[in-house]
């Protein structure tokens, strides 16, 4: 940031005026972007890192028994490894730390792009926040968070590499987008394009970590194609130099994607998964309920459209490709809302801000920024209203028993029960965690998707988990739905359902041969009645070692929450509850 003269001319900001605009916005923001719930995946990344380090690179399934020597394209080799490292040495809670910081970082960009924003601090503050509720859904400690990170430096990286190409409308047609600039307004420095070479290291560790890279390499490679459309209308044959080296660009960025561990195989998966619908996972579902998230992402598009509009800057033609394509894909997925934001708050902040003073019609000298004693008195009362929320989120990552299956695995761990298991996909990550490094537990199915378990796998489990759902399927599977036949594949020993998805509970209410083992108003456990209910059997547990009731799931146990022989460093016989009291192991 620019630093701010001490002039006494009303109209020059106050020093302190503006550091305390920028701390107050990022105690709220902060809030934003520190979301500390546990991730339903993070349990299985960290074990695939672990794994990773100790055995070298899987490349076949793992903890499944059916998909045993199925290939594995595994796309989040270096952020697996990351997270392994990183939980184990700084723990959860320092995570916790790295992924707000990352977010605050994102929501400084505004106030970076508007030295002068303590003259007239609320546009910045309200990009500035907006930005940070955008990101808010998507913010959790996940690899999703490696591919915002790199994104923000590939914007970063082109902010320098173009200083004096970009913020100009550098075409000679619909000349009225220059606003008042002239032809001569085009211009490029070879010296800071040259920046733009360091895109080729970023995007091949951005390869190995987030299958995101996708997304990143067709920004970059629009943005420095529409670059070369500019140079070419406005300085014709002058322009063969940078062209060439743009198109270089281009080339070598690519062949860099291809440095990983399973070359172009990576990249024709990935066209292949794209082009399969994914209506199983709500992130790649369009923002389309009512919630804060969504009413958010409408007012920042509405922002970027208005400003845009009413803005007295001239508009880029670069820029504006690369903001209505990344627009079409963050309306269609909601996962791609991030990247929106992350690009109105470098390229759409100085519209807001001059549009802004359009309609309100002030100009520079009538702007006064807040008296110092005001402003930091703000802070203080932020400081207040979200020092304890804020300490809070960033010292523990909940385990919440209302939402992941707590209870019912302290039962397995409590009776050593283990075995093939069909585990909701939701849950499957936290199971392989907590059941799946001893004894002989293995999954049908878990969250890896598509990157490590054939079609046919997919839809059985979803067969049985979701059934005939129109709308809700991407079913492949020849024949009509069978949902008794992922009880069937495999021969699988235990059920553990989320009560959350009706139609498997209803399944195994109807289904023959198998025994409820556990219940909870969250989860079930089913057994195979051969082996539970058999008195002679060595599995057999007898009605009263079993627990049936719809007892609530209530409070939180600090995450991994595995029973504690597993690994897990709480306390051997005492789990922490939300509200401070404790509940011993095994009840609900």
């Amino acid at each position: 940031m620019q630093e701010l003269s001490s002039n006494p001319n009303p109209s020059t900001p106050r020093p302190w005026s503006a550091w305390a605009i920028v701390a107050a916005t990022l105690l709220a923001a902060a809030i934003a972007v520190s979301p500390n719930g546990a991730d339903p995946d993070l349990w299985g990344h960290v074990q695939y890192g672990r794994d990773a380090l100790h055995e070298g690179l899987a490349r076949t399934t793992t903890y499944s028994y059916t998909a045993n020597g199925y290939r594995w394209i595994n796309h989040e080799n270096l952020s697996e490894l990351a997270l392994a490292i990183g939980v184990d040495t700084i723990g959860p809670a320092g995570l916790l730390v790295l992924k707000t910081l990352l977010g605050l970082a994102i929501c400084l960009v505004p106030f970076w792009k508007t030295k002068d924003f303590a003259k007239n601090p609320l546009p910045v503050v309200v990009v500035s926040l907006l930005i940070a509720v955008n990101l808010t859904n998507h913010w959790n400690v996940r690899p999703q968070l490696f591919s915002f990170g790199f994104f923000a430096l590939l914007l970063l990286l082109i902010d320098f590499a173009f200083t004096g190409w970009q913020g100009h409308w550098n075409l000679p047609w619909l000349t009225s987008l220059r606003r008042g600039e002239s032809v001569d307004a085009f211009s490029w420095n070879h010296r800071w394009v040259k920046l733009m070479w360091l895109a080729v290291p970023l995007c091949f560790l951005w390869t190995n970590t987030h299958g995101g890279f996708m997304a990143g390499v067709g920004v970059l490679c629009v943005y420095l194609a529409c670059r070369m459309i500019e140079a070419a209308t406005m300085r014709k044959w002058q322009a063969a130099g940078m062209l060439r080296r743009l198109a270089l660009m281009i080339v070598v960025v690519l062949l860099a994607t291809l440095i990983n561990p399973y070359s172009i195989g990576l990249h024709q998966w990935m066209l292949e998964a794209l082009r399969e619908p994914r209506p199983e996972i709500t992130e790649w579902h369009p923002l389309y309920s009512l919630d804060m998230f969504s009413v958010a992402f409408v007012a920042m598009t509405g922002i970027i459209v208005l400003s845009l509009s009413f803005s007295r800057k001239p508009l880029d033609f670069t820029q504006l490709v690369v903001l209505l394509l990344v627009a079409a894909q963050a309306v269609m997925h909601q996962r791609h809302a991030p990247f929106l934001a992350m690009l109105c708050g470098f390229w759409v902040t100085p519209h807001v801000v001059s549009a802004w003073h359009r309609v309100t019609q002030r100009s520079d000298s009538e702007e006064r920024s807040p008296h110092p004693a005001i402003a930091w008195g703000v802070v203080i009362v932020g400081a207040v209203l979200f020092a304890v929320p804020l300490f809070h989120r960033l010292s523990v990552m909940p385990v919440y028993r209302d939402t992941y299956p707590v209870s019912a695995i302290e039962f397995l761990d409590s009776h050593q029960l283990h075995g093939k298991t069909i585990v909701s996909y939701n849950w499957a990550q936290y199971f392989i965690a907590a059941r799946c490094g001893e004894g002989d537990s293995r999954v049908q199915f878990d969250g890896r998707f598509r990157t490590c378990y054939p079609q046919a796998v997919v839809d059985r489990h979803f067969d049985f988990i979701l059934g005939d759902a129109p709308g809700m399927r991407n079913r492949k599977l020849a024949g009509p739905v069978d949902p008794t036949a992922a009880l069937v594949e495999g021969d699988p020993k235990l059920v553990l359902l989320d009560r959350g998805q009706p139609h498997s509970e209803q399944v195994m209410e109807h289904v023959a041969g198998w025994t409820l083992l556990y219940q909870d108003s969250l989860a079930q456990i089913w057994g195979r009645s051969d082996l539970f209910d058999e008195p002679q059997s060595p599995e057999y547990l007898a009605p009263q070692q079993r627990s049936i009731s719809d007892a609530a799931q209530s409070g939180y146990v600090a995450w991994p929450a595995i029973p504690p022989h597993n690994g897990s460093d709480q306390p051997s016989s005492q789990l922490a509850r939300a509200d401070g009291t404790t509940t011993s192991r095994g009840q609900p």
